[in-house]
């Protein structure tokens, strides 16, 4: 018998897409999903933008099944490559905010992202399920649904969607004069105007249990979502297809990704320069080269993963005037500023981008007010010159990608 694996991800609100992975030993569907079983709290509208996403995994097999430590690997590695494809992407496996529960009470399990739990009681297939009878003479309920609750809530809540449904399309006969705010208005108009990604209470249960790894197939453009009410719409979800055959260092992932999910750009910084430093030692090594201080071993990492040409490139292709924007100095927490460095200086361009993330590094990562007697560089966290080392991400992030692609290089070797 199959199994359907879900796993939580974070940062994936508004992604409004569906994402198929594959190439590695099992395909992966990103989809969007109305988390933790709701019941109490069913609305009965959903917009595509306002909902997060899950990660599926099918295997066919029990015996298939991988642990829940090479599940998060795989999605990982696949992830990784995503986030090398979209810049904007900061989804990774890395969850604090559980939506899933699991109950310790086998009679009742968790609803509602863990805060309603449920009677759960299967008297069809349950033989030690002996009966289940109502206690109130008026109810004829036969709780053939093994979510006792559902007996009730499906038909309440079938009636509020459905109620719900015609409101999309109610009209009044208004008669509005021209003022200096408003155009005027006379005759029929729409109560209320939603916006693209609608879906009814169905089609986004469907989300759950029409969207996985069998139901996509690469390269196909878009899932449809057929409308339950003549009033509602269907909704056309694109697919976007990610196809990955590498396996990559476990580590440098970890780094990566809490380098990628963070959006306090001290934290952001760390998690990517840690990538980095991983071959500190070994990348003077490679080179043939000796590097006796950290300075040094930074340049020789970047050395290592890349060249002037390839620097150059990178940055020139950034918007918004990244390229000038590097020249400036960055302004710390204290009075010292961190100097810029200019990407045509195609000749010392690794020297000087190294001594610039070097730079960046000890003010972050140090709170040394004075360095033998001088006044050090240094950022204050959640303070606007910290939101200053934005400037950082894009170049250093771009680099620890180079680095993970060249350990798997290396590891080939």
């Amino acid at each position: 018998m199959a199994i359907k694996i879900r796993c939580q991800l974070s940062k994936t609100k508004g992604l409004s897409k569906i994402l198929y992975f594959y190439g590695l030993d099992y395909s992966v569907v990103v989809h969007p999903t109305i988390h933790g079983e709701p019941i109490l709290t069913s609305q009965a509208f959903y917009y595509l933008e306002h909902l997060e996403c899950v990660a599926e995994v099918r295997f066919e097999n029990h015996s298939d099944r991988m642990s829940d430590r090479e599940i998060e690997y795989l999605l990982d590695n696949y992830l990784f490559v995503y986030s090398t494809t979209d810049d904007s992407s900061r989804i990774s496996t890395k969850v604090t905010d559980m939506k899933y529960v699991v109950s310790n009470n086998h009679m009742y399990s968790y609803y509602d992202q863990g805060c309603t739990e449920a009677l759960i009681l299967d008297k069809a297939n349950d033989e030690s399920v002996i009966d289940i009878e109502t206690i109130d003479s008026d109810d004829n309920t036969d709780f053939s649904h093994w979510c006792l609750i559902e007996n009730y809530s499906e038909s309440i809540i079938d009636d509020y969607v459905s109620q719900m449904a015609k409101l999309i399309d109610k009209k009044a006969i208004v008669k509005v004069l021209p003022d200096e705010d408003r155009d005027g208005y006379f005759g029929k108009i729409k109560l209320i105007e939603c916006r693209d990604g609608l879906l009814d209470y169905y089609q986004a249960q469907k989300l759950d249990y029409s969207i996985t790894p069998r139901d996509i197939k690469p390269n196909q453009e878009y899932f449809t979502l057929d409308s339950s009410y003549k009033h509602t719409s269907e909704l056309v979800i694109p697919v976007e297809t990610i196809k990955s055959t590498a396996l990559y260092n476990p580590l440098l992932l970890s780094y990566y990704f809490s380098g990628l999910k963070e959006s306090n750009p001290l934290q952001g910084f760390v998690g990517f320069y840690n990538v980095l430093e991983y071959y500190f030692e070994e990348a003077p090594l490679l080179l043939s080269k000796k590097a006796n201080i950290e300075r040094e071993q930074l340049k020789c990492v970047v050395e290592l993963i890349s060249n002037e040409s390839e620097i150059y490139d990178f940055i020139s292709k950034q918007e918004g005037g990244y390229k000038v924007q590097l020249t400036k100095c960055i302004k710390s927490s204290s009075s010292v500023s961190i100097n810029g460095f200019d990407s045509d200086d195609k000749d010392n361009l690794i020297t000087n981008v190294a001594n610039w993330l070097y730079s960046i590094r000890c003010a972050v990562v140090h709170s040394k007010k004075t360095r033998k007697g001088k006044t050090t560089a240094i950022f204050e966290p959640y303070t606007p010159e910290s939101d200053n080392l934005s400037l950082a991400i894009p170049l250093i992030k771009w680099l620890s990608i180079q680095c993970i692609f060249k350990d798997n290089q290396l590891s080939k070797v």
